[in-house]
């Protein structure tokens, strides 16, 4: 009995090792590549960091407090703008991309074309797509959208400077960025309504239910975890928006359009001024940090109802 528990402590002992000797190689890696970059940047935003003499004068909030100030009005418009975006494009991204989904999901033919072409988007780099709404909105009468609203609709008779004014530049990215994600919603949703019980439609034709009623008391109700999880994915998302911006608006005029992501950057490789540059990702990261856990209690919350 006492060399039976004896090679059971052994083989404990020795299954402890051959963890930490997997465990040990990812853990270095995470405190590399994430624990110290994090820990440096905090460091860096509450400094007066010089890239030239690579010195770090400690010098508190200063670099929140200057943010905050009037003088760099640019960080409200900026947060602004990460908001704006979110409430404006998450809502159209899941519209779109559950609608999408049902059509192909009811398609018996050409269903892959379908979804490879929706997908298309997804896949397409940023910079080439930048190119191309660059020319949709371009500011004069050569511009497509303007096109459109000059000669086809005939809603203006002058051009209008979407990419050099506040509010049509903010429309352009919106745009831009609504177009450029529906293929990933279409694609997970696709997934949640291929999981959807045939019985439930089939019982639904029996007693004679259209399909707008399949989908309002069917569809939406079953796929409803599947949006909550979008619904967290664009929402952080939205605090990413940086070539959107950057292809587009450069962040004119004057920041109106800029982002946080495109303000830290213009402060730290621009204006070289590495703390607010910094302090603009510490905030960042809070502002995801925040919306995840809220989310996540909702998460809670639903799961606790179903």
């Amino acid at each position: 009995m006492k060399s039976k528990g004896l090679s059971r402590s052994l083989t404990h002992k020795n299954d402890k090792w051959w963890a930490m000797f997997f465990l040990v190689p990812a853990l270095i890696l995470v405190i590399v590549f994430m624990v110290y970059p994090i820990a440096r940047n905090v460091q860096i935003s509450v400094s007066d960091y010089s890239i030239k003499n690579n010195t770090t004068t400690f010098i508190g909030l200063e670099n929140y407090t200057e943010l905050f100030t009037e003088r760099n009005a640019r960080f409200f418009k900026a947060y602004r703008n990460n908001i704006l975006y979110a409430v404006v494009t998450t809502p159209l991204i899941l519209f779109f991309g559950i609608v999408v989904a049902y059509m192909i999901n009811k398609v018996r033919r050409g269903g892959v074309v379908f979804r490879t072409i929706y997908y298309l988007p997804v896949i397409t780099s940023w910079v080439i797509v930048g190119l191309v709404f660059r020319y949709i909105f371009y500011s004069n009468d050569k511009g497509l959208m303007n096109y459109l609203l000059m000669n086809v609709l005939h809603v203006t008779d002058e051009p209008i400077s979407w990419l050099t004014k506040e509010w049509p530049g903010n429309i352009a990215i919106w745009t831009m960025g609504v177009w450029k994600n529906i293929g990933y919603a279409m694609i997970i949703y696709l997934a949640a309504l291929q999981g959807v019980p045939n019985e439930l439609y089939e019982s639904a034709d029996i007693e004679g239910a259209s399909e707008a009623q399949k989908l309002a008391f069917i569809t939406l109700p079953l796929v409803k975890p599947t949006t909550l999880f979008l619904l967290v994915q664009f929402l952080i998302g939205s605090f990413n928006v940086f070539l959107q911006v950057l292809m587009l608006t450069g962040g004119d005029p004057r920041g109106a359009t800029s982002t946080l992501q495109y303000l830290l950057y213009e402060r730290t490789f621009n204006l070289f001024e590495f703390g607010q540059g910094a302090a603009i990702g510490v905030i960042t990261a809070v502002s995801v940090f925040v919306i995840t856990i809220v989310m996540n209690k909702a998460f809670k919350r639903e799961r606790y109802i179903y």
